[in-house]
């Protein structure tokens, strides 16, 4: 397989993919039709210590993309979830490339709550894991970030993972994550109910399938539209003799089938008598 669409290994963990897709279903609609498709490429970088050549610098970045058909005038909404880790801190960050303060946000318009930013969110949650006696870095909520119910689900986002927030107001509008070890965060797997990864060659490979059968459907059917304008040319001209082989195909097995019996009781009949 192509390197960017093959597991990787990092000191002896598997990593996924660098480039997969996900096939995102309406989280209320598991059987109905592919809501939609999303690109997202994983990039990590590490920086090693030449003396025992451990990791004491690294970062990872996922950049997501929502893939749409070649003529649609909607906004195909992209972005990018980030986590880094820092030895000299012994420390890790959630949502930044600098093991500081930040926060996520997710720019798909009309996927809003399909369990998109869980997933992205939980990939870096695994990714920091392979540290788990570093510091996480707080992670800031601030008012601006969300509005009416959005705030509840914003809240409800990060503390599915375990983080806990001292909020600066009742309404809990701005609030301050608490210091946690990443061995205190919680991995979540939900997204799994409606969101599946997909290999880029298996998705290439069923946009190809679908193209050429639906060219198939489309060929057999303007076959069937070019034989019925046929016969209605030849009813225009010839409506009589169109007539009678339109009866004669109709009831061809009735009329095969009659000569056939008359056939054979004509033939025990001329043995009777002979």
């Amino acid at each position: 397989m192509l390197p960017s669409f093959d597991d990787e290994w990092v000191d002896g963990q598997r990593t996924k993919p660098r480039i997969q897709v996900l096939e995102i279903l309406h989280r209320d609609k598991l059987d109905g039709e592919t809501l939609a498709w999303l690109l997202v490429e994983r990039q990590e970088t590490y920086s090693r210590d030449p003396r025992d050549d451990s990791i004491y610098k690294a970062s990872i970045r996922l950049s997501y993309e929502c893939i749409l058909p070649k003529h649609s005038h909607r906004g195909s909404g992209k972005g990018c979830f980030d986590g880094s880790y820092s030895k000299s801190f012994n420390s890790v960050s959630l949502t930044s490339s600098s093991t500081g303060r930040g926060a996520v946000f997710l720019d798909l318009p009309g996927l809003e709550g399909q369990r998109i930013g869980t997933y992205l969110f939980n990939e870096i949650v695994s990714w920091v894991q392979r540290w788990p006696d570093a510091t996480v870095h707080s992670i800031e909520l601030v008012s601006g970030q969300s509005h009416g119910e959005n705030k509840a689900r914003r809240n409800w986002f990060y503390e599915q993972f375990g983080i806990v927030f001292d909020y600066a107001d009742p309404a809990h509008r701005e609030g301050l994550s608490r210091p946690m070890l990443v061995n205190a965060l919680t991995p979540v797997e939900t997204w799994k109910t409606n969101i599946r990864e997909r290999q880029v060659l298996d998705y290439v490979a069923d946009v190809l399938y679908a193209e050429e059968r639906a060219a198939s459907e489309l060929a057999q059917r303007e076959r069937a539209i070019k034989s019925l304008v046929d016969d209605r040319k030849k009813a225009e001209a010839k409506p009589v003799r169109w007539a009678l082989q339109r009866l004669w195909w109709r009831y061809m097995d009735r009329i095969m089938g009659s000569a056939v019996l008359f056939a054979l009781a004509a033939l025990v009949w001329f043995r009777l008598r002979t």
